[in-house]
């Protein structure tokens, strides 16, 4: 994450680029945050490397649950930081297969593909990455707004998901940023000389009041916390079911203080703040106010930087992670850790990273199709993780994201990261139904050019919105002789039916190739327009494990919104 800039326009990319070093080089302070444990090893620096990748259906059992941070402010939602790339010093490489800006999406659909893809994935909860709201509508900043929150719990309703949902509070946003652009209206975690000399300010303005509770406090949990976990509480209540709960208990991640914290204040003669104990008395406010407030306890995982500033804060925290650092300049240099306090093991991970530092240094983390997440995701399995937390589901700012995506450059195809979460997924990886989207497909073949439904991706496949009892997209307007493909899908051992929900005006004719072995014919009776579900093919797997999948249409004209993978057992 470090720093998540997803940002929404030019004047928050050039607030993150400046701020792109301070908080990539020591993202969680240099100490392992790990208690002696067999099952967890003090793991501060670079991981050692399991023994050798695991082969998809002999990955061993374990029952992490795994998550990942999501940023969704507006620039992510609305498309402008994709579009916008070449405004930053990075390439954006993995930008998403769902093009919101070119084909004018709503907020509304941008959850829908993103509760859709999370649900293919297999993983077990989703984290929004909030970063607080003001009260004046003057100071108002769509970059990370708690209430937005019912946005997604409205979409996990639409689609009928069973997804959850935990809270990340990104610290130096919501606690620093946030205060800063309220007080002297500057947006950032710390102010830069120019903004101290351009609002009059003194050098004392700079210093972050962390014994100050009357100052900081309300930005922390008033006005991002409280209100990321009001969506789930009193009139809200039947949206309970949603959260994710840990030992059962609602979760809420915080990042690191460091960012803000750490720079040397001039107006205490160049030393850092005294934290002894500061931080520890904000978690346990936490912990009180969320009792008092929502009536049952928290767990709270907090960045490793808390104990190296306060180590009181191990009194009062639940759990610690040591996130992953990016920089090429640091001694540990890691893009996977893992960390074991009151036993339990948190890990957490990045796929892949690139980004520059505002002096124009790379920072980089090869994605190497995979290897690099499936290195991690070994590690955590063989020293029994107990809770995963993945860098970033949007974050192709660092070019660390794991949706669907154009990447052709770390990655073969545009399923590829999710199909890996799924396949070390403790629950889900070879589920009794598995839905498959049309408009999903890694490859295909079609007669015509151009997306003819000018919706959801670019390239010559025909996609239109439909509302098949959830709204989403279908591929359209197809022909004999066009084909849609999925590089690898799961398939249990034993029979499985492939049950495609479709619509057609005639008789049509499909056939479902496994592996490059084509499958008999299927003829579809015509639905009037309207959309019915019938069996497809019937196949029959020895053992369980990934298999290419085309869908080929051999006669008629069909649009498809979906197929079902059903097992037998």
């Amino acid at each position: 994450m470090n720093f998540k800039h997803n940002i929404m326009n030019n004047f928050f990319w050039k607030v993150a680029a400046s701020l792109a070093f301070l908080f990539l080089v020591g993202c969680s302070g240099g100490e392992s945050v790990a208690e002696s444990s067999p099952s967890a090893p003090d793991q501060p620096g670079k991981p050692e490397d399991p023994t050798p990748a695991l082969a998809d259906d002999t990955i061993p059992a374990h029952s992490f649950q795994m998550g990942s941070l999501t940023g969704f402010e507006a620039g992510v939602r609305n498309g402008n930081t994709s579009h916008a790339g070449g405004n930053s010093s990075t390439t954006y490489y993995n930008l998403p297969l769902f093009e919101v800006y070119d084909f004018k999406m709503t907020d509304s659909q941008w959850w829908d593909d993103i509760v859709e893809e999370f649900e293919y994935s297999g993983m077990d909860y989703i984290c929004p990455n909030c970063r607080g709201c003001l009260p004046d509508p003057k100071k108002y900043t769509d970059h990370g707004d708690p209430n937005r929150i019912k946005d997604l719990i409205a979409a996990i309703k639409r689609r009928g998901s069973d997804l959850k949902v935990a809270i990340f509070d990104d610290a130096p946003a919501s606690w620093a940023a946030a205060r800063n652009l309220d007080k002297y209206g500057a947006y950032v975690p710390v102010l830069s000389d120019n903004d101290l000399r351009n609002k009059s300010l003194t050098d004392k303005d700079q210093v972050y009041p962390i014994d100050d509770l009357n100052d900081i406090y309300k930005y922390i949990w008033d006005y991002n916390i409280k209100l990321a976990f009001a969506n789930f509480y009193g009139p809200n209540s039947d949206n309970n079911q949603y959260l994710f709960r840990y030992k059962g208990k609602p979760v809420l991640y915080i990042w690191s203080p460091n960012g803000f914290l750490n720079v040397e204040y001039r107006a205490l003669g160049n030393k850092k703040p005294d934290c002894n104990g500061r931080l520890k008395a904000i978690l346990d406010k936490l912990h009180a106010d969320f009792k008092s407030t929502f009536g049952e306890e928290v767990f709270i995982c907090v960045d490793g930087a808390f104990r190296d500033r306060d180590p009181q804060s191990a009194n009062s925290a639940d759990a610690f992670n040591n996130w992953f650092t990016a920089s090429e300049a640091a001694t540990n240099r890691s893009s996977y850790t893992l960390a074991n306090f009151k036993g339990h093991n948190v890990g957490v991970a990045c796929p892949g990273f690139l980004c520059n530092d505002r002096s124009g240094s790379r920072m980089l983390f090869d994605a190497g199709e995979g290897k690099r997440l499936t290195k991690a995701l070994d590690y955590f399995v063989k020293f029994h993780a107990t809770l995963v937390l993945l860098e970033g589901f949007t974050d192709m700012v660092e070019n660390a994201a794991f949706f669907r995506s154009k990447d052709t450059k770390y990655y073969s195809f545009p399923n590829q990261r999710l199909n890996l979460l799924r396949k070390y997924s403790s629950s889900r990886a070879y589920p009794l139904e598995m839905n498959v989207e049309a408009e999903t497909c890694d490859k295909f073949v079609d007669n015509t050019p151009g997306n003819g439904g000018n919706q959801y991706r670019s390239g010559d496949i025909d996609i239109k919105t439909c509302n098949d009892g959830y709204p989403g997209w279908c591929v359209t307007n197809t022909a004999a002789g066009e084909s849609l493909e999925w590089v690898e899908l799961p398939y249990r051992n034993g029979s499985s039916v492939i049950r495609l929900r479709y619509s057609s005006n005639e008789e049509v004719k499909v056939r479902i190739d496994i592996d490059g072995k084509e499958g008999p014919v299927t003829t579809l009776p015509a639905t009037g327009g309207g959309w019915k579900t019938a069996d497809a093919a019937t196949v029959t797997m020895q053992v369980k494990g990934w298999h290419r999948t085309v869908l080929s249409v051999v006669s008629g004209n069909i649009d498809i919104n979906k197929f079902t993978i059903v097992a037998s057992k």
